[in-house]
């Protein structure tokens, strides 16, 4: 696997374990911010709102990502964050605190997630260019799990460094470490034949709005794939809760500093590493992929109704099972999203990706907004229980429609 064949593979995964990296820094650092220094619930919702909402309008790029070159998109995106990582920097260098300096932080904020927003596609839709149909899964796998260990990492030096340094220091760091996704980025080399199938004319035409209706049509051709997509939005809302949640629930019930985040960020990065190990061996297809959701949604949902029930016996048991629940959700999107590249050509898997992260993005910024009024309400133990019931409804759902279309 590791051969001189794949080395566009490697520069593209090193591009992408740098940029993700740098993404979790930059967001980690921009969160503690408005959480600690400006102690505001609200941001925190309004700042998890941005995140998602940019998903959920993330279709709006497609057109953008399939008619630019790829590797030069990769580039001056990534370019552009480091720019935003130095404002950063020196805005809360001059140290003062006002709803202004809010408002320029959460703008910077989204101009970075829109770049992420654009990245993330172009390298999945490079991808199935670089590997035969029959090594995309374990590939999809090894991008799963090479990132994740780094995540594993960082999650705990993010922590530690925003704890025992500052916020400006840990975006600095940031700012390096897009500089290096920026040089792998460049030294990718995409040959003729790839050329030709991203430049394959069928799939464009001489308006904006019509290359993203092809991109809408063609997508709904795929019905079994359609098919699978839309419920995860209804999911999506309560993860939306679940996420918001996340944070306060750490401070209340893990650490009172950073390093409790951190810690179940850990152990939810442990166990993608382990989910991304393990779905290599279930290369399912579309035929069997609805209930393969199922499953997955069945244990990542018992197992996160588990962390909420084990406060009370001890931090030990609430990281075990939340290194458990998001081993089945890498599982079910790995799978999926190696089912996605090999059902679409490259040449308009920019507007597919981006159409099938707005569908599923659509019901997120309802949820960190419904999200932030429970915590202040009622607390954040309680939208650990909300979505551990949710996954669970949506496995009894996946079941019986898997099980209706087995009768007819």
């Amino acid at each position: 696997m590791f051969s001189k064949k794949y080395s566009n593979i490697y520069k593209l995964l090193m591009g992408r374990i740098a940029t993700n990296i740098a993404d979790s820094l930059f967001y980690m650092a921009i969160l503690w911010y408005f959480k600690e220094n400006r102690n505001s619930q609200l941001m925190v919702s309004i700042l998890f709102t941005i995140s998602s909402g940019i998903d959920m309008m993330s279709f709006s790029l497609g057109p953008l990502i399939d008619k630019i070159s790829i590797k030069g998109l990769l580039k001056y995106s990534t370019f552009i964050q480091i720019v935003i990582s130095i404002i950063v920097v020196t805005i809360l260098g001059i140290g003062q605190k006002s709803y202004i300096i809010d408002i320029i932080l959460l703008l910077l904020f989204t101009i970075s997630s829109i770049l992420s927003a654009i990245i993330y596609p172009s390298e999945y839709k490079l991808l199935p260019l670089f590997v035969t149909k029959k090594d995309l899964l374990r590939f999809n796998g090894l991008f799963q799990v090479t990132y994740k260990i780094l995540d594993l990492i960082l999650d705990g030096i993010t922590t530690f460094i925003i704890t025992f340094s500052s916020v400006s220091f840990t975006i600095i760091f940031s700012a390096v470490i897009f500089g290096i996704a920026l040089l792998f980025y460049h030294s990718i080399q995409i040959n003729i034949l790839a050329k030709n199938i991203l430049e394959d004319d069928s799939y464009f035409t001489s308006s904006y709005f019509n290359d993203l209706l092809l991109g809408w049509k063609t997508l709904r051709k795929e019905k079994s794939i359609l098919e699978l997509i839309l419920p995860l939005c209804v999911v999506n809302l309560f993860y939306g809760i679940f996420a918001v949640g996340l944070p306060f629930f750490a401070q209340t019930y893990i650490q009172t500093s950073a390093l409790g985040y951190g810690k179940l960020l850990i152990a939810s990065s442990f166990g993608s590493i382990i989910g991304a190990f393990l779905v290599q061996k279930f290369d399912l297809g579309k035929k069997n992929m609805g209930q393969f959701i199922a499953i997955c949604f069945l244990g990542a949902g018992i197992f996160r109704l588990f962390v909420p029930l084990s406060v009370s016996v001890g931090i030990e048991l609430v990281l075990i099972n939340s290194v458990i629940s998001p081993l089945w959700i890498t599982m079910m999107n790995t799978n999926f999203e190696a089912l996605v590249q090999t059902s679409f050509s490259s040449a308009i898997l920019g507007r597919v990706e981006t159409i099938n992260d707005s569908l599923l993005s659509i019901m997120i910024p309802i949820g960190t907004l419904l999200g932030g009024w429970i915590v202040k309400s009622y607390g954040s133990l309680i939208t650990q229980y909300i979505y551990g019931i949710a996954l669970i409804c949506s496995s009894i759902y996946y079941f019986i429609v898997e099980k209706l279309k087995n009768t007819n």
